[in-house]
């Protein structure tokens, strides 16, 4: 009888945990469908953020690649390869003419764009030097037969028609740096009569010194210096004032004050090309 009763117990026992097993419910384990949405909404939310900020970053690219492009926009960039390739190989719209069967392509690393890179063409110099060409090694004193001192040398470069191109002078450097030593001497005795009267030292100088000087200072020091740098300038910078111009009123009475003034601070603002 005990051993019929120990089994008897051990059966219920089974049952009652079999039971216990059936009670538990499916969704224990499994998402409830309320859970399977949100998750869904969730990603689908993430993959659309994500989307968007691919988007924008699309759109800066292109603005920054636009912002570079826009005409007339100066940049600098050093010289980091160059190759001869046909003539015809030249991108259509580039504004400067290539009359030679071959041409010069120059790549230039453009400052502050993380690496990118512009190439510009030049005519191949098959009988001495292209005028282009000319003027852009003039401008740093290296020899055709020494084109590979131009690697690393850092150009001034202008967006035109959509290209980058070396903003190169029309004329082969002119002029004398020197003469600005000239200009700022003229200056200072322009503005000694004012300086002098506002500290009462005009007893410091006899006038008829004073005067050779001033007439000395208008005929001939102001002009000559404002002609001879304002062509250097000309030919190194991108400043495209016209010496005559600036020589003729720098030696007028009165005006050459302002016109002075203007002129230095015109120089002052110059890039320059090499």
């Amino acid at each position: 009888m005990s051993g019929e009763n120990e089994r008897e117990a051990t059966i219920d026992e089974e049952r009652e945990s079999a039971e216990t097993v059936d009670s538990t419910p499916d969704d224990a384990s499994e998402p409830t469908d309320d859970e399977t949405d949100k998750g869904i909404e969730e990603s689908a939310a993430s993959g659309e953020k994500d989307a968007i900020d691919m988007a924008a970053e699309s759109f800066l690219e292109v603005e920054q690649a636009i912002d570079s492009m826009v005409e007339g926009t100066q940049v600098r960039g050093q010289a980091i390869d160059v190759e001869r390739i046909p003539a015809h190989e030249v991108p259509d719209g580039f504004p400067c003419e290539i009359g030679t069967a071959d041409a010069l392509a120059l790549t230039l690393e453009l400052d502050e764009t993380e690496g990118r890179t512009a190439t510009t063409y030049f005519e191949w110099p098959d009988e001495g030097t292209g005028t282009r060409l000319g003027r852009l090694l003039a401008l740093r004193d290296v020899s055709i037969d020494r084109f590979a001192d131009l690697h690393g040398e850092d150009i001034l470069l202008e967006v035109e028609d959509g290209h980058f191109v070396p903003v190169l002078p029309d004329e082969e450097p002119r002029g004398d740096d020197r003469a600005y030593y000239g200009v700022v001497a003229g200056f200072a005795v322009l503005l000694f009569p004012f300086i002098a009267s506002l500290f009462g030292a005009f007893g410091l100088v006899e006038f008829s010194v004073f005067l050779l000087l001033y007439l000395l200072v208008h005929l001939v020091v102001l002009p000559v210096s404002t002609y001879l740098d304002a062509w250097h300038v000309r030919t190194t910078t991108n400043w495209e004032g016209g010496p005559l111009f600036w020589s003729f009123f720098s030696m007028i009475p009165g005006i050459n004050v302002m016109t002075v003034a203007a002129y230095l601070v015109l120089r002052a603002n110059a890039e320059p090309i090499s």
